[in-house]
């Protein structure tokens, strides 16, 4: 077919279910039906999904209901297909969400994503279905349901329509598109899963006569254990002697939303004969915590309080080869299992009791379950003063903030922001006083960088990074700041390579490979809580051959002010972070990285996990009291330091 005809077709196909639009689109409050966004059955209709990679072909369905997908084995990222048009853009005006229903026809399991955009990526959302082999399932993106980074979407003006699943260079994958359909009423959003409610627990209260308890809904007696709750009334538990007994204490439905603690506490009485131990254990989303467990036998009549840690009592360990790892244990990031390695505090599931020594029966009565903080830890001398280990070190870097003004010989303002397009950095929300520096998000319509040749953005947010004017390969790196606990918060410090002639660009300077590396020193997520931190390391570049390892359940105590005290040690084939003086995890690896690299903190909404950003609970602040950096004598080099002695 030649060009002329096909965009022809295209348009035709694509603009008769729209200029219609208005004859069959619901009222806002009448009970929604779905009608086609595009005539998938019509001869040529292949023709209106544009692969995004040459490993991909679309062709007619053998029914001619529908387009048949299928994609090669090979590299791209997220192979699909897109519907869109230069001269075209969808108007579902009275609708709520476009929905693509899919037919995996392949021989392996998918996650199909539907997204739809604005023009100029002005509002962007999205929805997923996993499918089996053989399986059909719904895709349903709402408009009103914005992507990361992103606006609602307008419905009038919707540009591209895209299908796409995940990246895999070895297996080929194939899916129908069924339909596209619009369908629901305006505002409408993706409704809330009651399994994945989360509840903050009232004063942290878990069990006790002060909450009601269910129960037959929250109550779990395995393999012969038996459990017994009467209103106001602690709670009875019996193991018979049996192996693998166990009882848990669940939520009635959903999460315990535990973020705002560090620790469980469980306080059991020994209601049996015979000196007896329990041992108490939290469950999650992400994988079971470390154990809480008596000094000594509880004796009998006696009462202990047995305390589930949320930090680890082992650190944990980057394998030496997390690549592999990660290959064989998708959700592991590269990290040994050890308890509490994967324990996610703000999706608890449950609280598991079982009996120390599983062969002798035993009888307790748990009195209560209460959620709480640790009592304080006076820090290390060292902490502030100078690294973790010995060593000849020399102070190479600090700025406490305690002048009137920041200092530009060390920072910058402005950078590139790949993250989330709502909002701009602006040197007005890097505000100094009282010996911090707060990197502070608002709502405030600007430009990105102060620039109004850049974008425009409807939130402002501060910025610090030291590229170009200082760096420095190896050392210790240590910061005391406090977090924002507002939705969707996103606060980091990281470090970045820079090298190479200033005549480079910067995304050359700046990349991973060749010994370079991304280290995530520490970032949050106000969906976690204020105590939880992700400490990552990336490298080989971004795209194809990214790799990374890490943990995101790094949990910190804070001082009696509420600060968190993170560092870093990086010297030759090891690196490692510390909080409150302790070391929390390592990795010792040859691909650790070893360029010189800079400093930059950072406050962007969203992240990788999190709630919606709502702009009424700002402004919100990441509170930045120090920032300090040391160096082994041994390990300087002419390049450390501030570039503009060099």
């Amino acid at each position: 077919m030649n060009p002329a005809a096909s965009l022809v077709l295209t348009l035709g196909l694509l603009l008769t279910p729209l200029l219609h639009a208005q004859d069959s689109l619901p009222s806002p409050t009448s009970e929604a039906a779905t009608r086609p966004v595009m005539n998938l059955s019509v001869r040529g209709a292949e023709q209106l999904a544009e692969p995004s990679h040459p490993q991909i072909t679309v062709t007619r369905a053998a029914s001619g209901e529908g387009l048949d997908v299928a994609i090669q084995s090979g590299p791209a990222a997220f192979p699909g297909v897109s519907f869109t048009s230069p001269l075209v853009v969808y108007d579902l005006s009275g609708t709520g969400y476009v929905e693509a229903r899919l037919t995996n026809t392949g021989s392996q399991i998918i996650s199909a994503t539907l997204r739809l955009d604005n023009a100029g990526g002005k509002g962007s959302c999205a929805g997923v279905v996993y499918l089996k082999p053989g399986e059909s399932g719904t895709a349903r993106a709402y408009y009103a349901s914005p992507s990361k980074g992103s606006d609602p979407v307008n419905p009038a003006q919707i540009s591209r329509i895209l299908l796409f699943v995940g990246k895999n260079e070895k297996v080929a994958r194939s899916f129908r598109i069924e339909s596209i359909l619009a369908g629901g009423n305006p505002g409408d959003r993706a409704p809330t899963n009651p399994d994945l409610v989360r509840t903050k627990p009232k004063a942290g209260i878990l069990f006790g006569t002060a909450v009601p308890f269910d129960g037959e809904k929250q109550l779990v007696a395995r393999a012969g254990a038996k459990a017994e709750a009467a209103a106001d009334k602690p709670l009875d538990i019996a193991f018979t002697g049996q192996p693998a007994q166990n009882i848990l204490v669940r939520p009635v439905r959903g999460f315990w939303d535990l973020g705002s603690f560090l620790q469980v506490t469980v306080r059991v009485k020994n209601t049996g004969s015979a000196p007896a131990a329990l041992s108490v254990q939290l469950t999650s989303r992400g994988g079971v915590s470390d154990f809480g467990l008596p000094d000594k036998p509880i004796a009998p009549g006696a009462t202990a309080d047995l305390v589930i840690p949320f930090i680890p009592k082992t650190p944990f360990e980057i394998l030496s080869d997390p690549e592999q790892e990660q290959l064989e244990h998708k959700k592991s990031w590269g990290v040994k299992e050890t308890p509490g390695a994967r324990f996610t505090s703000h999706q608890t599931t449950g609280v598991i009791l079982q009996p120390v020594n599983h062969a002798k029966p035993s009888t307790f009565q748990i009195v209560a379950i209460n959620a709480g903080m640790p009592a304080p830890v006076p820090p290390p001398a060292w902490l502030g003063q100078r690294p973790p280990v010995a060593g000849d070190w020399v102070k190479t870097f600090e700025d406490n903030f305690d002048g009137p003004a920041l200092n530009t010989e060390v920072w910058n303002v402005y950078a590139a922001n790949w993250w989330d397009k709502r909002v701009g950095f602006s040197k007005d929300n890097v505000l100094l006083g009282d010996g911090f520096a707060r990197l502070r998000i608002e709502k405030r319509a600007g430009h990105h960088n102060d620039d109004p040749n850049e974008r425009a953005t409807e939130f402002a947010t501060g910025w610090l990074d030291s590229y170009g004017k200082w760096t420095q390969r190896y050392g210790y790196y240590e910061v005391r700041v406090k977090m924002p606990a507002v939705p969707s918060m996103f606060p980091a410090f990281w470090l970045m390579p820079e090298r190479g002639p200033s005549s480079w660009p910067k995304h050359q300077r700046t990349d991973t490979k060749d010994g370079g590396m991304e280290f995530d020193v520490f970032e949050g997520q106000s969906m976690w809580g204020p105590y939880r931190t992700t400490f990552g390391t990336h490298w080989d570049s971004y795209v194809k051959y990214h790799k990374s390892a890490g943990t995101s359940m790094h949990y910190n105590l804070p001082d009696k002010d509420g600060f968190l005290t993170i560092g870093m040690l990086w010297t030759p084939g090891h690196v490692s972070v510390y909080s409150q003086g302790r070391k929390g995890g390592s990795w010792d690896s040859p691909r650790v990285g070893s360029v010189q690299s800079y400093l930059i903190f950072d406050l962007l909404p969203g992240g990788f996990e999190y709630d919606p950003l709502d702009p009424a609970t700002l402004p919100a602040d990441l509170v930045i009291d120090y920032v300090r950096v040391w160096q082994r004598k041994d390990l300087a080099t002419s390049d450390d330091g501030p570039k503009s002695l060099q």
